[in-house]
């Protein structure tokens, strides 16, 4: 719901404050850094400290940091309130995935449905902020209205949730188990040889954050890891800048522009939870070439379409084939990785990351040549995303 309120209010943010795009994507940036490492080291920690724990604090902390964002009233307030709430939106985010991801790696359809979630909820925000700002409402109740939300659900994740350790085994009481001993459980799950660094681990077979990066190349997902960042420019790209597009540049008011990303948002929950079972068949490199694809093609759409709602049609288009980047390509990693739970933080980091460097840039270009070409900027990068998909294990020679 977050993220969809955020799609539709940003228009509504850049007037509000006075930010250009440029200043906007910088904002964005800053905010996704730090929600990316912060994340990345919380939910690394979430080995140690239980996932249970970890997301009842993270989710009461972001609650509270929502309320202050939605009622900052200038950009010196609203800044460093915007970027919090990012940050300990991050430390659910990581958290969330990394638990999802322990359960479901072995069967990436279930992954890409619970996925479709957070589309639902995208879904639901963006209709709802986008009556609220069309019958003259503020954009400002959104994020308190969220908080009041999450709050709640904290008491039903400390109350009902189950942590999942290193081993994959789980404590329906919400506590930790006492570990298997690291060398026997790496020894067990990789053969006589454990792989470089699961040795290097605490009492409770807990992996360092900086370690779990040498990790990845044993496990051959360094290839991976770029093209997983690559992808979430492209989504970041659709997310910000699409409703923007047609709110700024071809003149749609709040409702249509939340229309349009609502339709994005059918088409991905379709994709997710109705095709997550066909799309853990045919696996997951295909899905994200034709995800991929279909990014690529809607982007362009959009970008050289001269109607609202031609554009809007290209807007749908590309959000329902971005939909599947982060599970599928997250459901890949989970199945490769020997520390399912290390290398999902470490790839949300990624994820996050790659916001980061496709924000201002973006920007920038929409500044200099208008939102069209930053738009087309991000098919590119989508078709790219399509084209490595498929030389991937050329990539990196350990993924043969």
């Amino acid at each position: 719901m977050f993220w969809g309120s955020w799609a539709v209010a940003t228009a509504d943010v850049r007037t509000t404050y006075g930010f250009s795009n440029a200043q906007l994507g910088l904002l964005l940036a800053g905010a996704v850094t730090v929600s990316g490492i912060g994340g990345a080291v919380v939910g690394n920690r979430a080995e140690r400290w239980g996932t249970v724990r970890t997301l009842t604090w993270a989710l009461i902390v972001w609650a509270v940091l929502l309320v202050l964002a939605g009622a900052s009233g200038t950009a010196g307030e609203f800044v460093p309130a915007f970027i919090a709430a990012m940050a300990a939106g991050g430390c659910v985010d990581m958290t969330m995935n990394a638990a999802s991801a322990s359960r479901l790696a072995g069967t990436p359809g279930s992954l890409v449905r619970f996925h479709g979630i957070f589309n639902i909820g995208a879904l639901v925000g963006a209709v709802l902020l986008g009556m609220l700002v069309d019958a003259g409402g503020s954009w400002r109740w959104a994020w308190p209205a969220i908080a009041v939300l999450a709050l709640p659900l904290a008491a039903w994740v400390r109350l009902r949730g189950a942590d999942v350790d290193p081993e994959g085994r789980t404590d329906p009481g919400g506590g930790r188990r006492p570990a298997a001993d690291p060398v026997a459980a790496a020894a067990a799950r990789t053969g006589p040889e454990p792989l470089v660094g699961q040795l290097v681990t605490d009492g409770e077979g807990h992996l360092p954050f900086l370690r779990s990066l040498g990790i990845l190349r044993s496990d051959g997902l360094v290839g991976l890891l770029v093209i997983f960042a690559a992808a979430e420019i492209v989504e970041g790209g659709v997310d910000t800048w699409g409703v923007l597009f047609l709110r700024t540049d071809l003149g749609a008011d709040a409702l249509v522009g939340a229309a349009a990303y609502a339709a994005g948002q059918s088409v991905a929950i379709a994709t997710r939870i109705l095709a997550g079972p066909s799309l853990g068949r045919i696996g997951p490199r295909l899905g994200v070439v034709v995800g991929a694809g279909c990014a690529c093609l809607g982007l362009t759409l959009e970008a050289t379409a001269g109607s609202a709602a031609l554009a809007g049609a290209g807007l749908a288009l590309a959000a329902g084939g971005a939909a599947v980047f982060w599970p599928l390509l997250m459901a890949t990693a989970t199945t490769a990785a020997s520390r399912p739970t290390a290398t999902v933080s470490t790839f949300t980091a990624a994820g996050y990351l790659g916001w980061v460097a496709g924000a201002p840039v973006i920007g920038l270009l929409a500044d200099a040549w208008g939102l069209a070409a930053g738009l087309a900027v991000i098919a590119a990068l989508a078709g790219a995303v399509a084209v490595s998909m498929v030389v991937f294990r050329r990539l990196d020679p350990a993924a043969h």
